[in-house]
């Protein structure tokens, strides 16, 4: 069927006047060749690609993954060839886009789905991955620093419901998924426009054989729908008449294996900010992550924020252990420029949402999207500034906490502002207090990672105060970090640069973020002080406190 569906794409690009876009496969395998299951596969566009299936030695790892061999092929069909390249082990394909509708292809990743710590999709910053279908349908891929795939090297999770997995919608983040469960559909790849030149005076085909051929193809396109929208429509039944058994026993089983253990579920911190499930109350969504979604809410009659696991998650132990470990982190915290603790509430341990403060101004980051689309001109003013000092105070207030708490994931989306643009710090998912050991694992968000972290080598609290670096830059030009490195470094195929590429620059420390004229002199060397490549030579939370305190009162 695959070799079928493969067939009609290209004839029907050949007969409506379009070319289908080339794309590259790479497979990475352990070993010394190109056989078994690959710990990963990717796809990204490559128009210039004429290969056919190559295995070689990779020679561009600096991680400590034991990834030897790639193979490397060219086809008009990722999903087909990515799928190929899994045979009958289980897998997860991820395909990222550039818009929200999903219609810009931007690259390609699939992962085993064994449930073990197999894989990486970042060959430079040594991430490992689980990928998993769940038993209700879903999916879920968890990426690590660090092999084994422990809790405390945990760094993000990725999900998909069972109706994204199985309608291949786009997901929030810009994602449509695909599984093993699912092999049968290839409707992954796209054609894009094109020319096909010729003479009509000397064309092979009549007309008469041109118009059969359309209607055959036609015939055959109806067909393979029909046949495609009724497989679904039995799985859809099939997943229906089971998926509230499948879901009581998920609910029966975690709350069985958590009730065997100890600690965070009966520390005193959770017992005392306990509050009941049943007032608390969820409205609109605000946000949804990777890791989980928060609603705008009213407990006691008070709006509030309610965060919550997402679905697919909710019966991960890992998971809602580590979600209830933020909890407590946030709980003790009393700053007020930190998101305030409401509490923490469950029926069930499904059930289980943090309540926090409401910030009715939103994200710094949809401010300064707002700004983007508004025009408003770039540069500091006293607004401004008092958000980066406002953010400074809270930064000082973790770093001088005994033992200090380095934030490890400031970035603009972890802002939040009230009514009264008064700023505060949120997010504490990854946070950790700093022991004495030095702390290696890789984790926050690459374009606000600061290098050492990247690396995985020793960091302390000045890697916040890197990403406190790039916030400034935010603050400054409005746009996302890194965007006009990524733009005025466009490569051969007239495309933006490659994440990883960016990554390894940021790494080495050969690009930086971008301040603008507009703003105070004083501004740009705090923000570049603050991204020094070495992190004994970069400021501490207090001193860069001290320094926009002082440009504050220069500013009108």
């Amino acid at each position: 069927m695959n070799q079928l569906v493969s067939l009609f794409l290209v004839l029907f690009g050949v007969l409506s006047g379009t070319t289908a876009t080339m794309y590259s496969i790479r497979s990475h395998y352990t070993g010394t060749t190109c056989d078994g299951t690959p710990y990963i596969v990717t796809a990204e566009v490559n128009t210039a690609c004429t290969m056919n299936e190559t295995c070689s030695a990779f020679e561009g790892n600096t991680s400590t993954i034991s990834v030897d061999m790639v193979s490397m092929e060219c086809t008009t069909d990722y999903t087909t060839v990515m799928r190929e390249k899994f045979g009958d082990s289980p897998y997860v394909l991820q395909v990222s886009y550039q818009d929200e509708s999903c219609s810009t292809f931007s690259f390609g990743y699939g992962f085993p789905a064994s449930g073990n710590c197999e894989g990486s999709f970042n060959l430079t910053d040594s991430y490992y991955v689980i990928g998993r279908l769940n038993t209700n349908g879903s999916t879920s891929l968890e990426y690590f620093s660090a092999d084994p795939c422990l809790s405390d090297s945990w760094y993000m999770t990725q999900a998909a419901s069972q109706e994204t997995l199985t309608n291949h919608s786009c997901d929030a983040n810009r994602f449509k998924w695909y599984s093993s469960n699912d092999a049968g559909d290839t409707n992954g790849s796209t054609l894009t426009s094109g020319s096909v030149s010729g003479d009509s005076s000397s064309a092979a085909l009549s007309n008469g054989d041109i118009l059969g051929i359309i209607f055959g193809s036609f015939v055959f396109l109806m067909v393979f729908l029909v046949a495609v929208f009724l497989r679904l429509r039995q799985k859809l039944k099939s997943n229906a008449s089971t998926i509230d058994s499948l879901s009581a026993t998920s609910a029966a089983s975690i709350e069985a294996a958590i009730r065997g253990q100890t600690g965070l579920w009966n520390d005193d911190i959770i017992t005392t900010k306990r509050i009941p499930r049943d007032k608390v109350q969820t409205e609109k969504l605000i946000s949804r992550g990777s890791f989980g979604e928060v609603y705008a809410g009213i407990f006691n009659g008070q709006q509030v924020a309610v965060k919550m696991l997402l679905s697919a998650s909710r019966d991960n132990i890992t998971l809602v252990n580590e979600f209830l470990a933020e909890a407590k982190m946030t709980a003790t915290m009393d700053h007020p420029h930190i998101v305030s603790f409401v509490g923490v509430a469950w029926d069930s341990l499904t059930d289980l949402c943090v309540v926090l403060e409401y910030m009715d101004g939103g994200e710094l980051r949809s401010l300064l999207n707002s700004y983007l689309e508004s025009k408003k001109p770039v540069g500091f003013d006293r607004e401004k500034a008092t958000i980066a000092l406002q953010v400074c105070h809270a930064l000082t207030y973790l770093h001088s906490l005994m033992p200090s708490i380095i934030h490890r994931d400031l970035k603009s989306r972890n802002i939040l502002l009230d009514k009264n643009m008064q700023a505060k710090l949120s997010d504490f998912g990854i946070s950790r207090e700093r022991l004495d050991r030095t702390m290696t694992a890789g984790v926050g968000t690459s374009l606000w990672m600061a290098p050492e972290v990247m690396l995985g080598e020793h960091y302390d609290d000045k890697a916040d105060m890197f990403s406190f670096g790039v916030v400034l830059s935010e603050l400054d030009v409005h746009t996302m970090p890194y965007a006009r490195v990524s733009k005025d470094n466009l490569g051969s195929s007239g495309r933006e640069m490659a994440s990883v590429t960016l990554f390894q620059k940021i790494a080495l420390g050969t690009v930086q973020v971008e301040f603008s004229d507009a703003s105070p002199r004083s501004i740009e060397e705090l923000g570049r002080a603050c991204m020094n490549i070495d992190p004994s030579e970069r400021p501490s939370a207090a001193e860069a406190m001290y320094r926009l305190q002082v440009i504050l009162t220069r500013l009108k």
